[in-house]
């Protein structure tokens, strides 16, 4: 590896992003006001979940040997738990197995970072795909991306994937890529219940792909025009509001890191808020915010659906603000009434372990089963000992309990609805 995987630039039409910019052509162009994007927790430890994965692959695929071990990313230390190396050996065993097929082994490149530089895109364009395998008796080309988090991604026409996809056609050796046929796109996602399992793909023809590629590089000018067009404001706020309305399209906003300062998120935000509510975010010489009815209980079913389908919306754009409001004060810039303040973590021993340890020891005259603690290791930490190849002797000595519910939107989620409480514990009433 020539570089870690927090170390790794993005192109300005990154894969990643290729389904918000195609959504949202004025996302390229606001993205160049909004603060450097920070690194979030999860994201972090996504790194680190591709990490370990990309080391096990190009080693022996044990990903458990990695368990307890420190993953640096950009903002934090990552250490390795049961959750990460569970995660990123579901990708390995997966990619390990189409290594041989049919028995013609397969070509299997990892983080293989491509351009689509000669399709002579306005701008500049790529990305690198966590594995691309091809079965040159299969005719076909894999891509496969794994997905740590517990959003639910759908492989089905995915724009990542086909951008990856597209990337690998366009850089590959031209003759092997002549031998393909058929591509094949594939989420490895262990974290995120799926009705198609854990593991989805989708297959289509190469000339699906070509035809797709007509309308990507349509939307990448749909872009381009925004952005030349944003360079023409110069400084009007009527100019950018009409620019707002025609190139700023709220759909896939979650990640954008001009969503803070995004119009058009914002007014979509507020069409779940009371209008009292809505005076406050509109009117600046407003003294203090508008006591909003506690009347909740009155509300319908159908009510509460409405309300609750654009909660998700307010949330990501309260949150987004928050953190832009942050990072503003951590630049030098006061915000009028607000201020940082130190944030206090639990309480940690001061000295060394080892000196602590023998003051508790020899000052308080406490025994070891006073000091220690003692447990029954994780079944992720028994598999390290044991090893992968062995780790299926305990698979029926594990489970995973159930800890309660999640309301969740049917259209997000493709989990099995689970029972009430009212539907556990009474039976219902027959006429």
């Amino acid at each position: 590896m020539t570089n870690t995987h927090a170390q790794r630039d993005h192109a300005v039409w990154s894969a990643s992003a290729t389904a918000a910019n195609w959504t949202c052509p004025g996302r390229l162009a606001m993205v160049t006001l909004a603060p450097e994007d920070e690194e979030s927790i999860h994201a972090a430890r996504g790194t680190a979940a591709h990490e370990i994965a990309e080391k096990a692959l190009r080693s022996d695929n044990d990903c458990g040997k990695y368990l307890g071990s420190t993953i640096k990313t950009k903002k934090f230390d990552i250490e390795i738990d049961e959750e990460l190396v569970e995660s990123a050996q579901t990708y390995v065993d997966y990619v390990d197995g189409l290594n041989d097929i049919v028995g013609q082994r397969c070509e299997l490149m990892l983080e293989k970072r491509f351009t689509l530089e000669q399709l002579d895109p306005p701008f500049d364009a790529g990305g690198t795909c966590d594995a691309i395998v091809i079965n040159p008796t299969m005719n076909t080309l894999e891509v496969v991306d794994l997905k740590n988090g517990r959003g639910v991604v759908e492989v089905n026409e995915n724009k990542q994937t086909r951008t990856y996809a597209l990337l690998a056609m366009l850089n590959i050796d031209p003759e092997l890529a002549g031998k393909v046929d058929y591509i094949k796109s594939t989420i490895v996602q262990p974290r995120a219940y799926h009705k198609d399992g854990r593991i989805r793909s989708e297959t289509f023809h190469v000339a699906d792909l070509v035809e797709w590629t007509h309308d990507l590089l349509a939307a990448m000018k749909r872009s381009k025009e925004a952005y030349d067009a944003f360079q023409n404001i110069n400084g009007s706020r009527t100019n950018f509001d009409e620019w707002a309305k025609q190139y700023l399209v709220p759909g896939s906003c979650k990640f954008c890191p001009a969503l803070a300062m995004c119009p058009q998120h914002r007014e979509q935000a507020l069409t779940v808020a009371p209008e009292m509510a809505k005076q406050w975010f509109e009117d600046t010489t407003l003294e203090t915010p508008p006591m909003l009815k506690n009347d909740v209980e009155l509300l319908s079913t159908d009510e509460l659906a409405h309300i609750l389908d654009g909660l998700e919306n307010l949330e990501d754009w309260i949150s987004a603000v928050r953190s832009f409001a942050h990072a503003e004060a951590e630049k030098g810039k006061k915000i009028p009434g607000y201020q940082l303040v130190e944030k206090i973590g639990n309480r940690k021993w001061a000295a060394d372990e080892e000196k602590t340890i023998l003051d508790l020891k020899n000052k308080l005259n406490l025994a070891d089963e006073q000091i220690f603690s003692k447990k029954i290791l994780s079944p992720s930490q028994i598999e390290k000992i044991i090893g992968t190849k062995r780790k299926g002797e305990i698979e029926n000595m594990w489970t995973k309990p159930v800890t309660g519910t999640n309301l969740v939107s049917e259209k997000k989620s493709s989990r099995p609805a689970a029972r009430s409480k009212v539907e556990t514990f009474f039976e219902p009433v027959k006429d």
